[in-house]
């Protein structure tokens, strides 16, 4: 049982939202913009456009922090975390080395790819 839902039931109106927080200007590059763009384009493992998930492939977000969502990557959903041979499972070197990608070429490519792409749509 959630608390909104126990807010309700007491008082009989729905509870206020609490405003989202505003980024401290600290931590890691976040763009929600730039990771549905990600998602949109075929996964860089297979090809494929389904379940495409945005992958934070980066080392910059430091203790207990994703990495930047400029470090994303585009993987399908069995890349990113399902298979046995998966981002998550393998680890960034050798899920690179397993399926011959520089990621780090890729991340800076799609970078150019997406400002490219922001300076001619403004």
């Amino acid at each position: 049982m959630s608390s909104r839902f126990l807010y309700f039931q007491v008082h009989g109106v729905k509870p206020p939202r609490v405003p989202r927080r505003r980024s401290s200007g600290r931590g890691p590059a976040r763009s929600w913009k730039y990771r549905a763009w990600i998602r949109s384009l075929p996964c860089a493992v297979c090809g494929t456009t389904r379940h495409v998930e945005a992958a934070h492939t980066g080392s910059d977000g430091g203790t207990a922090q994703k990495a930047s969502d400029y470090s994303c990557v585009p993987l399908c959903q069995n890349h990113h975390t399902l298979d046995p041979d998966s981002y998550h499972v393998l680890g960034r070197d050798e899920f690179a080395k397993r399926h011959g990608l520089d990621l780090h070429d890729l991340v800076r490519r799609l970078n150019h790819d997406w400002f490219a792409y922001r300076s001619l749509v403004k």
